[in-house]
């Protein structure tokens, strides 16, 4: 079995659970060009990617404070900066 094979715990859990990810949710700043200013990052584990969507988006950010304001979802491709790899979120689909 895979997991007899690796001494890494989590490394194994990821293996075994490959539709589980972790969200960076970086919040209360502001992106300016191509930098993201001021606020905190918040990671948010064990997400179920194939259960991803606004409304559990919605869910994640009102758990944090933000539940009587409108806001605007972006996610950033990997290893991209942010003035060419920001996309914005607007449906299920791009969830």
């Amino acid at each position: 079995m895979v997991t007899e094979l690796l001494d890494n715990g989590f490394v194994a859990f990821l293996l075994l659970y490959p539709e589980l990810l972790s969200i960076e949710l970086h919040n209360g700043g502001e992106i300016s060009y191509d930098l993201y200013v001021g606020g905190k990052v918040t990671y948010i584990d064990n997400c179920d990617k194939d259960l991803m969507s606004l409304q559990v988006i919605d869910d994640m950010v009102e758990a944090l404070g933000y539940s009587e304001q409108f806001m605007n979802y972006y996610y950033k491709i990997p290893n991209m900066d942010l003035s060419n790899g920001l996309k914005s979120i607007q449906s299920d689909f791009d969830v």
